[in-house]
């Protein structure tokens, strides 16, 4: 129990079994949130670097924008799930050589998340490795919340 001098109230401050399973459900709500957010930022992520390999191909001398993108597109490093991103890609990226480059970066990061979409399905049903525990995922994981720990809030300007 709980005193309020100036009012002369007394508040019960124990808590029942229901406020404990209210604040694991805002907690595993707050923890589905941050996965959320970073899965996108992980698939924003694998289209930037796939972006990036792209403009290494298409700045070869003689390189057309349909040959730097086929070129991007092999995924040996998916190990067994390379061919569901090898079809996202063959699917979504190539036709769309000719797009301007923010409607063409629009189609890669489409076809990313269709991607991992997939593999993260075909990996809960057939009870392999979940997506969430591959290194590659929380390498990045590490590494943004890493720098998102190391920026220093005193050189951030405050909004009114």
């Amino acid at each position: 129990m709980h005193r309020h001098p100036e009012q002369g109230i007394t508040v019960d401050k124990t808590f029942t079994a229901g406020d404990q399973a209210s604040k694991k459900r805002r907690r595993r709500q707050k923890d589905r949130q941050f996965m959320d957010v970073a899965l996108d930022a992980f698939i924003r992520s694998q289209a930037l670097l796939l972006w990036r390999d792209f403009e290494v191909y298409r700045t070869k001398p003689g390189c057309t924008v349909a040959a730097a993108l086929a070129e991007t597109g092999f995924f040996e490093d998916k190990e067994g799930y390379a061919a569901i991103w090898q079809g996202h890609w063959e699917r979504t990226v190539l036709p769309a050589a000719a797009l301007s480059a923010g409607e063409l970066y629009g189609q890669v990061e489409a076809a990313v998340r269709a991607a991992v979409t997939e593999e993260r399905e075909r990996r809960k049903a057939t009870g392999d490795q979940p997506f969430e525990d591959l290194d590659e995922y929380n390498a990045f994981i590490r590494r943004t919340l890493n720098a998102l720990l190391a920026e220093d809030p005193a050189d951030k300007e405050t909004t009114p």
